[in-house]
């Protein structure tokens, strides 16, 4: 039978039956920490071959629930934390250019457009700053939100706990359209975000799915398939797309829990290729390479013109890896005792490694200028990291 599993910052938090009910006894009846006999891997010794510095951290917040992913915009850094507070960094200096206390705790955030950076609170309220930090607008969302925002051309989209894909628009707050699904009977409780290109929002969905939708206005485009459950109970027949599909070229590439990872035609939705995997957060993309762990925290490369294994390497058993991020000839994987891990994407040797506080990372790495990443950690350290 297979495994349902509690692993990572974006993995599984419970599992939701018809999209309402919670039954999180199952993942945690199995959750790897319950035994004292289980431990996470042992730090690997390796020889440096990768300078990495931390050219500047801000304590935003402590975040231990919920979702919050930082986000690089132009020359700065926007954060926010359960606390309730948001925060716009110099990514040059580390100097906060502004910070505001909102009046009630966050769930979520942050999502970033042009003129806009917005949260969803405790009260599941999608709230609103200008780029200045100033109150733009609130409004309560149409479904629960269990994911963090996503700011694009014009538009803040949201995925509900239904897995529906939501578009508010950045001026005024306005719900533009909501694009729903029929799902299993029983789905993951997941930070399940989105991808934007090409006027495109790709997405996954519960049963292996991936879609394109019309960013202008709700309107499927495509459906493909990445996986198609199996087995003779509905805890075996989980196959639910996990993390965020990655759009890479013509292709758009993800993974899924108890069910496959590889990539699909971004155009038509046609599969280019896939192999059978069970990823708990997601994958990671460049030029060369998909990446992804199990549930284990087993860290795999497989090559993106046709989804042969590359490597596979033990060193994150148990050490609650985030997805990872492609950052030049290195991969960078958090773990949840604050440490970035930098693995070589042709080896998947252990290069470079640094420590970012004590504590998990909210999020996956993020993001910055060629050579940059973004952390932050669920105490609130938020910190730029520059490789060479």
């Amino acid at each position: 039978m297979k495994q349902v599993m509690k692993y990572g910052c974006v993995a599984m938090v419970s599992l939701v039956l018809g999209g309402c009910s919670t039954m999180s006894s199952m993942v945690n009846a199995i959750n790897p920490f319950s035994s004292s006999k289980v431990r996470p891997a042992e730090l690997a010794q390796f020889k440096p071959e990768l300078a990495v510095n931390t050219r500047w951290s801000v304590d935003v917040g402590d975040s231990e629930k919920g979702y919050f992913t930082p986000v690089v915009y132009g020359s700065t850094v926007y954060a926010a934390s359960q606390e309730g507070k948001v925060y716009a960094v110099d990514k040059a200096s580390g100097k906060v250019r502004w910070s505001v206390k909102l009046d009630s705790k966050l769930k979520s955030g942050v999502g970033v457009t042009a003129d806009t950076v917005a949260v969803v609170d405790a009260n599941n309220q999608l709230v609103a700053l200008d780029g200045q930090g100033k109150p733009k607008w609130k409004v309560p969302l149409a479904v629960d939100s269990i994911s963090v925002p996503v700011g694009t051309i014009n538009s803040i989209l949201i995925r509900g706990i239904d897995f529906s894909v939501n578009n508010y628009a950045s001026d005024n707050g306005a719900l533009r359209w909501a694009f729903t699904r029929q799902l299993p009977p029983l789905t993951l409780r997941i930070n399940s975000t989105v991808d934007v290109n090409n006027a495109r929002v790709y997405a996954g969905f519960p049963g292996g799915r991936l879609l394109g939708v019309d960013l202008n206005n709700g309107a499927q485009v495509w459906e493909g398939v990445l996986a198609s459950p199996s087995g003779t109970t509905e805890i075996e027949r989980i196959t639910d797309v996990t993390g965020s599909p990655v759009y890479n070229f013509r292709e758009v590439c993800a993974a899924s829990f108890q069910g496959r990872v590889g990539c699909l035609d971004a155009v038509n939705g046609r599969s280019i290729w896939s192999t059978e995997f069970s990823s708990p957060n997601g994958a990671s993309v460049d030029d060369r390479y998909v990446i992804a762990s199990n549930e284990l925290g087993d860290l795999f490369a497989f090559s993106r013109s046709g989804g042969k294994q590359v490597w596979r390497v033990a060193n994150f058993q148990r050490r609650q890896p985030t997805a990872p991020l492609a950052v030049g000839r290195a991969v960078a994987i958090g773990d949840y005792e604050g440490y970035v891990h930098f693995i070589d994407r042709d080896t998947g040797k252990t290069i470079a490694r640094t420590q970012v506080g004590s504590s998990a990372f909210s999020s996956n790495p993020q993001p910055g200028d060629s050579g940059e990443l973004v952390v932050q950690s669920r105490k609130g350290k938020l910190a730029l990291l520059s490789v060479q």
